[in-house]
């Protein structure tokens, strides 16, 4: 795994994120599980985020919205479909119930103890790789989730 930066993997319909993060297992499952973590690094640079409502266990959902640096909010809807603390966490992204098209896809977040560290691995499944291409033709995912990450280290320096 790389340490302070994102490997990008694209396989068809999935992207694959890695990072190694100088902190322990359960420390980043946390900030990944727990709203009071995720308002302070959730999305690409620039956004800010609301949680509406979160049942954080299997089967549980998660409404919130993002709120873009042009002004727009960005409602979300996550259905937890696996977790197993501190190992993983796997999610349903069901979009937002706007527009013409939502944005669904999969996510598997994984967490591996490495030492002192932790290697994390975020999966994004989308239905095909035409899906794949729209969302990031017009969402910018990929480069959304690097930043994602970024912010998540930039988040876990603060805490430590």
């Amino acid at each position: 795994m790389i340490k302070n930066n994102v490997e990008t993997i694209i396989e068809g319909n999935k992207v694959i994120y890695k990072r190694y993060f100088d902190v322990s297992i359960e420390l980043l499952f946390e900030v990944w599980s727990m709203p009071e973590h995720l308002s302070e690094w959730w999305g690409p640079d620039g956004f800010t985020l609301t949680t509406k409502r979160m049942d954080f266990s299997n089967g549980g959902i998660w409404e919130f919205i993002m709120h873009g640096p042009d002004g727009h909010d960005y409602k979300n809807k996550i259905q937890f479909t696996d977790i197993k603390e501190p190992h993983y966490i796997y999610y349903k992204h069901l979009g937002d119930g706007e527009g013409d098209q939502d944005v669904h896809f999969e996510s598997k977040i994984i967490f591996e103890a490495v030492g002192e560290g932790t290697n994390l691995m975020m999966e994004q499944i989308f239905s095909s790789q035409e899906e794949l291409e729209r969302v990031n033709g017009k969402y910018g995912a990929i480069e959304g989730a690097k930043q994602h990450i970024g912010n998540l280290a930039k988040y876990l320096e603060k805490l430590k």
